[in-house]
């Protein structure tokens, strides 16, 4: 069996107070909330950058009694890259609660009394290399079915920055993005297929991908790259995420996906589309497939 850490719960008391702590102290800024209509509570999850770890800041109306977060019992660790900044940080704002000079760390204690380890960046405290990357690959799936609840504009930048952070030949980057949100846009892209683009009318948002001949040759492969990021970036980020495929296809009202597309969006020529990245917070989580051994016929040694 094997698993990954997403995020650990905090109950608080005053959320913006902890919102405000964890911002100044750890640079953690809130990626989503979620929460009832009669805000009789709130999961705030909050992270940063680098880091697919999020903490989950539970706040409960009516709760006056102080929380038991694990106190000095239990302690969450945090790297910092300037260690001595950190610790001048940390010290200007009093948070400060043990030290210990002999192992090179601290803690700070968080409004709710939770205890948080920082020690300074070293090889041994970094990740595994390759390790997320493969987990992002075992966990990742083409999700049509989303909850209806808003993807945190946070998440779309990160996924819109791993499509233009994406590799190109001769580093020509022909590509531009289209980003939708409009609801009544949404649902007429969901025509831009004449089967498997339903899914659009449900998402919350839309990155289609153009690419430009006359930029680079290799148009195709660059832009397939950068769907693949942007689509891995979604799922690493528990975003739900479909690759919905425009070349060569053909619209619901039988134009081409690229001449419906085009009209819909004021495309210009020479842009020709490649695909569209549904994106929606998934309805329920798909399961993590375990890597299948038969995949290994694929690979030939040395000759095919």
């Amino acid at each position: 069996m094997e698993s990954k850490a997403i995020h650990r719960c905090l109950h608080v008391l005053d959320l913006q107070k902890s919102l405000d702590f964890y911002e100044q102290a750890l640079g953690m800024t809130e990626i989503r909330r979620m929460g009832p209509e009669d805000g009789s509570w709130v999961n705030a999850f909050i992270g940063s950058e680098g880091s697919g770890f999020q903490l989950e800041l539970t706040w409960n109306r009516g709760c006056t009694e102080p929380y038991d977060n694990g106190g000095r019992d239990s302690h969450l660790a945090f790297t910092v890259p300037d260690f001595d900044a950190a610790h001048a940080l940390h010290e200007q704002m009093g948070c400060i609660c043990h030290e210990n000079e002999a192992m090179g760390l601290y803690f700070i204690e968080d409004p709710d009394g939770c205890w948080l380890e920082i020690l300074p960046e070293k090889a041994e405290f970094a990740p595994q290399p390759g390790v997320d990357v493969l987990a992002a690959l075992t966990a990742r799936r083409s999700v049509r079915k989303y909850s209806g609840e808003p993807v945190p504009q946070e998440l779309l930048d990160r996924i819109v920055h791993a499509g233009l952070l994406s590799a190109s030949g001769r580093k020509r980057r022909p590509w531009e993005f289209v980003v939708v949100r409009d609801r009544d846009t949404l649902e007429k892209l969901a025509e831009c297929r004449d089967s498997g683009a339903a899914m659009l009318a449900g998402a919350d948002a839309a990155i289609v991908v153009l690419g430009n001949p006359e930029v680079a040759d290799t148009w195709i492969e660059d832009c397939s790259i950068v769907m693949a990021n942007m689509h891995l970036e979604a799922s690493a980020s528990g975003v739900g995420s479909c690759w919905v495929q425009g070349r060569m296809r053909t619209a619901a009202d039988g134009r081409s996906t690229q001449d419906f597309v085009a009209e819909l969006l004021g495309v210009p020529e020479p842009w020709q589309l490649e695909a569209i990245l549904s994106l929606g917070m998934p309805a329920e989580q798909p399961e993590h497939r375990d890597f299948d051994d038969a995949l290994l016929t694929k690979v030939h040694e040395e000759r095919f």
